[in-house]
């Protein structure tokens, strides 16, 4: 940039035809002072006068100003804006249970106390409880009773069994002796026929025709009472066969009643089970709320419900974060995230989102987050805050960025302008603005990287206003 000589931009300066008195003291001021400093007390001199005289633009003769506004200036930064989110976290434990008692009775052994480590599985405390053992005792003794009615409904069965066989036999007799009956009976009917026929031709006396039918009615009474024994033998096995199959029901009713007797002996040890109070994984005792002797009522009981311990795991931490509604969209699991934890200052923990809601608290319209961070000193507690940086999006590689403050008549459909300096004079051009987060802003288009960019300027500069840089 070029500066005039004092003596040419008094030259330059045309001497108003109506001023006041002061305003023309004034400017014969401006001419001693310029005459004792040079060129760069003249341009302090202008620079103080534009100051003072801030309502008037600079006045120029052709090409040429008076003098030049002092600007500062940057180059923008290639790279777009990351979109983060910075919000407050608390830590949890990754897992946590309260320990309820499930039957009611006294604490007749506790192995642990607040800050013990334990394991999963591990015992932590017994109640003592004799009426759940008594039952334990009624129960098995019914699933006794019930296999011993199972062993006498298969003797039952087996006894039928053989009634059956034994009736399916007689009638098998029965129906032989029926047809030897029947044979027999034919044997006299024939003999008495005959005897009749000698009777008629008077070759033998009657009286031995009478025998033979006494004889001959005598075998049908035999057929009759064979066939009758026929049916009775049937009915016998029919008998039989009803016991058996009520046997094989009495059986199934008997076995049935064993299962039950055995849920039952099962329910009771569940509830023998109950009187253990043991640890669901490998954590910390965080709450104690009962001393040995204590009567400790059962959770279902009503009223109050008071967990014998609270057991947390803590070989992995979650860290809490709420994230606003203008973030939801873009907060996937996976994205970067830094932590920052208030107690455990100087050592922020570089990891990635775990898990998110995928849902809003309506209440807050905010998204729950979660982060895990691995604690196996153990030096992250429950409770404990910080702040989280959650790295949403990274920037453009193709993007320029300047100062927020350097734009300029920013609309909302992302249209600004920038001042900056070409050839030593303030350029006003038009520029696309992308993501502004009122430190840095985006600029799509109209920049060319590499521009001096006007942040700041001791005066108005409006387009073609010369400029001076400080220090060069």
């Amino acid at each position: 940039m070029t500066t005039l000589p004092a003596d040419e931009l008094i030259a330059l300066r045309p001497v108003p035809v109506a001023r006041p008195r002061r305003r023309a003291l004034a400017v014969l001021g401006v001419g001693a002072v310029l005459a004792v400093g040079g060129g760069a007390g003249g341009y302090a001199f202008a620079h103080r006068a534009g100051a003072a005289h801030a309502a008037e633009p600079p006045r120029a003769t052709g090409d040429r100003p008076v003098f030049g506004v002092t600007v500062d200036l940057v180059v923008p930064t290639v790279g777009g804006i990351a979109r983060v989110c910075v919000q407050p976290g608390t830590v949890e434990p990754f897992e946590a249970a309260d320990l309820y008692a499930k039957v009611s009775g006294f604490l007749s052994e506790q192995s642990v106390d607040i800050g013990s480590r334990v394991e999963a599985g591990q015992v932590l405390a017994r109640l003592a409880v004799p009426e759940a053992d008594r039952q334990v005792e009624r129960d098995a003794a019914k699933v006794q009773h019930a296999d011993a009615v199972v062993r006498q409904m298969r003797s039952r069965i087996v006894g039928a069994e053989a009634e059956a066989r034994s009736a399916a036999a007689t009638v098998a007799v029965a129906k032989l002796l029926v047809k030897g009956k029947g044979a027999y009976r034919k044997f006299r009917e024939k003999q008495l026929t005959r005897l009749k026929a000698l009777n008629a031709d008077r070759a033998i006396d009657a009286k031995v025709v009478d025998e033979s039918e006494d004889q001959y009615e005598a075998a049908v009474e035999a057929q009759d009472a064979a066939v009758e024994a026929v049916t009775a033998a049937e009915q016998r096995l029919i008998a039989a066969t009803a016991r058996i199959e009520q046997g094989r029901a009495d059986l199934e009713e008997a076995q049935a009643s064993v299962r039950v007797a055995a849920a039952e002996l099962e329910r009771s040890k569940v509830f023998v089970g109950y009187c253990v109070i043991t640890s669901p994984y490998d954590g910390v005792v965080t709450r104690r709320s009962f001393s040995r002797g204590d009567f400790v009522r059962s959770a279902d009981s009503g009223g109050e419900r008071v967990p014998l311990f609270a057991v947390e795991r803590t070989d992995k931490m979650r860290v809490v974060v709420q994230v606003p509604d203008r973030d939801v969209p873009y907060t996937n699991a996976g994205d970067g995230a830094t932590v920052e934890i208030d107690a455990l200052p100087g050592k922020p923990l570089e990891t990635v989102i775990a898990r998110v809601a995928e849902s809003e608290d309506t209440a807050t319209r905010s998204m729950r987050t979660e982060i895990d961070l691995p604690n196996a000193d153990g030096r992250l507690r429950r409770g404990m805050y910080g702040r989280v940086t959650l790295l949403l999006e990274v920037g453009s590689p193709d993007v320029l960025t300047v100062p927020s403050t350097a734009l300029a008549g920013k609309t909302e459909a992302g249209r600004a302008t920038l001042k900056v300096v070409r050839d030593g004079v303030v350029r006003v051009v038009p520029v696309v603005v992308g993501t502004d987060n009122g430190i840095r802003a985006e600029v799509l288009s109209g920049l060319l990287p590499g521009e001096s960019v006007v942040v700041r300027s001791s005066g108005p500069a409006d387009d073609g206003t010369p400029v001076t840089v400080p220090g060069q």
